[in-house]
């Protein structure tokens, strides 16, 4: 089950968000690393944690990654996605915060923020909605008003993206083409 300290808060910190970031290792994957003899790196991504983040976007709700790591799986899963705002390499998740706010003009409380390990914490702390993901370090958990009842890389992404647009009353509409009789009608 997942962890909601106040329903109230929680709608209140999740109403806001106009752009959701993710962490990559531990959170849209399940922190499994495939290093192969070249030295090139292999990730495996949840295929409804993407159609969660595609239906967001749909809702008017933009992505943004920001992972400690460089793997060109993530640039490819990035753009398959549309996911323009993708920071790899990042020690200081701070900085590409920052940079994030800059670009966008954004404050804190129309961002939300799903992390997983110590390096996450900094950017948890300044968005108006954080997230943990079941599986979290222990560490991360006190700095989520949200942990998922989903681990990392098994949909814990997804369900973030279903209560947002839960929250926002967009559910219904998100799904409706899916249900009717019209495939045509099912957005790209």
């Amino acid at each position: 089950m997942s962890s909601v300290r106040d329903d109230a808060e929680l709608r209140k910190r999740a109403l806001p968000v106009r752009l959701m970031i993710f962490d990559v290792d531990g959170v849209l994957t399940d922190g499994s690393i495939i290093i192969h003899d070249d030295g090139s790196e292999s990730k495996v991504f949840h295929v409804q944690d993407g159609h969660g983040i595609k239906l967001i976007q749909r809702a008017g709700i933009e992505v943004a990654f920001i992972t400690g790591r460089s793997c060109r799986a993530v640039d490819h899963r990035a753009r398959g996605l549309g996911v323009a705002r993708v920071y790899q390499g990042i020690h200081r998740k701070l900085e590409a915060y920052e940079r994030i706010l800059m670009e966008t003009g954004l404050n804190d409380e129309q961002i939300g923020y799903m992390g997983d390990d110590l390096i996450d914490i900094p950017v948890m702390r300044r968005v108006g909605f954080p997230v943990a993901v079941s599986d979290a370090v222990p560490h991360v958990i006190p700095f989520a008003c949200y942990v998922t009842a989903a681990r990392g890389g098994h949909g814990a992404c997804r369900e973030i993206c279903e209560l947002l647009l839960r929250i926002r009353g967009l559910w219904e509409k998100a799904t409706m083409p899916y249900l009717t009789d019209h495939p045509d009608q099912i957005p790209p």
